[in-house]
C-alpha cells in the first residue's frame, strides 16, 4: 500500500504558481467558480493580508528607531541630522500610502489579528 503523498501528481499551483495565478485569473473572470483551486486562493489571500501587517509594523518600527536616534543619540544627530530627517519623512509617506490603500490595518495597528 502506498501513502498518498507519493502518489499524489503535483497540481498547478506547486508546478507553476505564476501560470496558476494567471488561470485562477482567468477562471473567476468566466465565472467558471466550480474550477477555481479555492484552498489555495484563500491560503494565497491571507497571505497578502498578512504581508500587508508585516510591512506596517516593520514602517512603524524604523519609523520609531529613527526618531529615537534623532532625539537620544547626540552625536549620530549632529552627523546625520538632514539625512534621518529625510527618512522619518519617507517611513511617514509610505506608512500613508499603506494605510490609504488598506485603511482597515489603523484598526489593527500592525499586530497580527
Amino acid at each position: 500500500m502506498t501513502r498518498a503523498t507519493e502518489t499524489a501528481t503535483p497540481t498547478l499551483y506547486e508546478e507553476d504558481f505564476y501560470l496558476w495565478l494567471k488561470t485562477t485569473a482567468e477562471q473567476l473572470k468566466k465565472g467558471q467558480f466550480a474550477e477555481v483551486d479555492l484552498d489555495n486562493l484563500i491560503e494565497e489571500i491571507e497571505s497578502i493580508g498578512r504581508s500587508e501587517r508585516h510591512a506596517l509594523k516593520s514602517l512603524l518600527t524604523r519609523l520609531l528607531e529613527h526618531l529615537l536616534k534623532l532625539t537620544y543619540w547626540q552625536s549620530e544627530r549632529d552627523r546625520n541630522g538632514n539625512h534621518g530627517h529625510g527618512e522619518i519623512n519617507n517611513f511617514r509617506a509610505e506608512i500613508q500610502d499603506l494605510l490609504k490603500d488598506s485603511p482597515s490595518l489603523k484598526l489593527t495597528g500592525g499586530q497580527a489579528g
